[in-house]
């Protein structure tokens, strides 16, 4: 018998984020720090194309493509790796990822304990009429086929094998909501779902036990609060069986079910065909219901995932396009600058304006938050800043002007933090400081911290930015940085803390503005040791020749 085409799904857990899945279905699979990746990891540590998962003769495989921190499967580094059920993938002996090869085995249109052997070995009970009807639905069930089609048949020949009137399948939990996807006839003919009532009592008793519950003749049951409910629809008999997911977690091995809805049958009179050899029919069509609605749940969400992944990717790419593609020296300034996001998305923001006339403006800015809308509003701040600082007026105005706008514009509580300098040929620095980390004055003896009282953007649209003054000598310079520089944490819990930033940075005081750079994102990549990155880290440097 043939197979659904091949897929697997691959589980991808990051520190203390949600577990995510991508479907894995034949396509390349590449992972590493750069965008263009099916799965982007943005560790330094982590190569541009770190590894990547191929299809091989219907088989798939892990192939490391040269990456310096190498590829672990099940704690063993490999170069080539056949991927097995479970088997677990790391990026380097410190992998920010945890991912788990699932593998989703395709349906097979005939297994030994499928609904169509059960059919075949019991033809006489239905004669050669079900026996059909079953071959009809499993060719279905194997060749993609839509999901409304496939249980629209799994409805039908519940109520052709039961002699139910009515069938349906209602989703929902124990104490949440019911929703009938499915509402079917005997005949094959479709029912309106808007104000068909089903027996909510034997539903959700269902649900909740996780075992089918048949009333064959109400009036023989037990059970009062249960024959009531079927009573009161004026209905004999009812049979409901439990749709089911189950997941395998694979570092304990074990395997959780969650009862996700139910196949109900039911009829205004008494049903001996919805026990025995009938109720086995029963549960392996709602078992094919529950694998076929879970894969579709499965692949919908990947591919949900997927889009939303190339939506935050073009995102990122016009994000970074805001920013500078390389920051410009000149025979004055010696500059550099960096900003590294934790997440897809930044908040983080560092940019450089030519005011002309020798004179440059410079500006590092951390939004409060992360993702899409961080980015946003770092997008809005450039072009207020963009806007206002190429005007002839003082730097507290432009900064009061720009606070003025994301206070009119940005959500309640949406703040932003900023430091912007302006410097001039001749060696004179003006900076505000608008709630910001303080900036770093470099001398040829030691580093001090320069100090304002402006207020962050967005929480007053009437505070004042003063801005400080002073000197840059030859062979001077001035370090901005975001919080993510000194509240960078280690495996144990420690800060990299500003004393260390400054004890760092007098040592670095001799060097280039480039060099001093790379030297401080070294130092803080060598002080996190492999710990989870919580915040971006930007660094930019200016340095009087």
């Amino acid at each position: 018998m043939s197979e659904a085409p091949l897929r697997a799904v691959l589980e991808v857990e990051r520190n203390e984020a949600p577990m995510r899945q991508y479907v894995l279905d034949g396509r390349r699979f590449r992972i590493g720090r750069s965008l263009d990746n099916e799965l982007q990891v943005p560790e330094g540590h982590i190569s541009k194309q770190h590894a990547e998962i191929r299809v091989e003769q219907g088989r798939f495989v892990l192939v490391d493509l040269g990456s310096r921190a190498g590829v672990f499967v099940n704690g063993r580094p490999v170069q080539r790796h056949e991927l097995g059920r479970d088997d677990v993938v790391e990026l380097g002996s410190n992998s920010p990822v945890r991912l788990t090869f699932r593998a989703v085995a395709p349906v097979r249109r005939a297994s030994p304990e499928s609904t169509l052997t059960l059919v075949a070995r019991q033809a006489g009970q239905g004669g050669m009429g079900w026996l059909a009807r079953f071959f009809e639905f499993s060719r279905k069930l194997g060749a993609g086929f839509s999901l409304e089609e496939v249980l629209r048949d799994v409805v039908d020949l519940a109520i052709d094998i039961t002699g139910a009137e009515r069938g349906m399948l209602i989703l929902g939990t124990a104490e949440g909501p019911l929703e009938t996807t499915v509402a079917r006839g005997a005949g094959g003919s479709a029912l309106p779902r808007a104000g068909l009532k089903a027996s909510e009592t034997l539903v959700r008793q269902s649900i909740e036990s996780g075992r089918p519950c048949v009333i064959e003749d109400v009036g023989d049951h037990a059970d009062l609060q249960l024959a009531a409910s079927i009573v009161s629809l004026e209905l004999r008999s009812a049979v409901t069986l439990p749709l089911v997911q189950r997941t395998t977690r694979s570092d304990s091995e074990t395997t959780t079910t969650t009862v996700f809805g139910v196949l109900y049958l039911d009829s205004r009179k008494a049903q001996v065909n919805f026990g025995g050899f009938d109720l086995q029919l029963l549960e392996r069509l709602a078992h094919d219901a529950s694998s076929v609605i879970e894969n579709a749940r499965l692949l919908g969400e990947a591919e949900q995932r997927r889009r939303i992944e190339r939506e935050v990717m073009t995102a990122r790419e016009v994000q970074a396009a805001l920013m500078p593609e390389r920051f410009v020296s000149t025979p004055v300034f010696d500059v550099d600058g960096a900003c590294v996001p934790c997440h897809e998305l930044g908040g983080d923001y560092v940019d450089q304006f030519d005011l002309g006339d020798g004179r440059f403006a410079f500006v590092v800015a951390d939004v409060c938050g992360k993702g899409i809308a961080a980015s946003l509003l770092a997008a809005t701040l450039q072009g207020a800043l963009a806007a206002e600082i190429v005007r002839e007026q003082p730097l507290g105005e432009v900064v009061a002007r720009v606070n003025r706008l994301h206070c009119r514009l940005a959500p309640v509580g949406k703040f932003i933090t900023m430091v912007v300098v302006v410097v001039a040929a001749d060696g004179s620095a003006q900076i505000v400081n608008a709630g910001h980390c303080p900036v770093l004055h470099v001398t040829t003896t030691g580093v001090r911290e320069v100090v304002t009282d402006g207020m962050a953007l967005g929480l007053d649209a009437e505070a004042r930015h003063v801005a400080a003054t002073l000197r840059l000598c030859p062979g001077d310079a001035l370090v901005l940085y975001t919080d993510g520089v000194p509240e960078c944490a280690a495996a144990d819990g420690s800060l990299f803390g500003d004393q260390r930033l400054r004890d760092f940075v007098h040592g670095q005081r001799a060097a280039s503005a480039g060099a001093l750079l790379q030297a401080l994102l070294a130092e803080v990549e060598r002080f996190r040791r492999g710990a989870a990155v919580n915040d971006d880290l930007t660094a930019l440097i200016v340095r009087r020749r």
